[in-house]
């Protein structure tokens, strides 16, 4: 049976160079998708058997796309694909429910056997890891993203559907964890502690 997979990355390039390849392979890609917010979307339409799911996205970072299609589709199993090979990165793509994690430095034979393997019901994850002691929470993660990508309070909380009430105190709450004052503070202090996984 042919194995359907909804791809994510916000690189036309990137897509077309996967889609390609896992084409050769006899496999679907039954959507694509160049944010996480879509990519949550199109799931829910097609029920694809795995989303191969960029870290760096803009909307919606692979990491919170991957803890919420774990949630609201099961049966679709998240292959995360990044260009950072980081232990810690893996290990919180793990605990936000991955089946796979691979670079875009591995081999495409790679990509295409840990898509094939995670389809079959095998889990393809980096073995060992820091520990995900993320500091902030889901909600704060995305608040956090969306001020990095210059959005405002009103338009952040018509992207999350929330009240601007919600939004204001996230990112109260994000300033005194992070111990700063401003916008551009926040930005700059969460960037080097490494607490933003879409680059700004």
């Amino acid at each position: 049976m042919c194995i359907r997979v909804a791809l994510a990355d916000d690189h036309e390039l990137v897509r077309a160079c996967v889609r390609t390849l896992l084409a050769g392979h006899g496999v679907e890609v039954v959507s694509e998708a160049a944010d996480g917010r879509a990519l949550i979307r199109d799931v829910r339409r097609h029920r694809p058997d795995v989303a191969l799911v960029d870290v760096s996205m803009p909307m919606l970072d692979g990491i919170e796309a991957t803890r919420r299609l774990t949630k609201a589709f099961p049966s679709t199993r998240v292959v995360v694909l990044t260009m950072h090979d980081d232990r810690t990165l893996a290990c919180r793509a793990a605990s936000a429910g991955a089946w796979g994690y691979c670079t875009k430095d591995d081999t495409p034979e790679q990509l295409v056997d840990t898509v094939e393997r995670v389809a079959a019901g095998e889990r393809c994850l980096p073995s060992g890891g820091a520990v995900d002691d993320d500091p902030l929470s889901a909600r704060e993660r995305e608040v956090l993203q969306l001020i990095a990508e210059g959005r405002k309070n009103r338009e952040i909380a018509e992207i999350m559907s929330r009240s601007i009430h919600t939004v204001r105190g996230h990112r109260a709450r994000l300033m005194g964890k992070l111990g700063v004052r401003s916008a551009p503070e926040l930005i700059r202090a969460a960037t080097e502690q490494g607490l933003l996984r879409w680059p700004v």
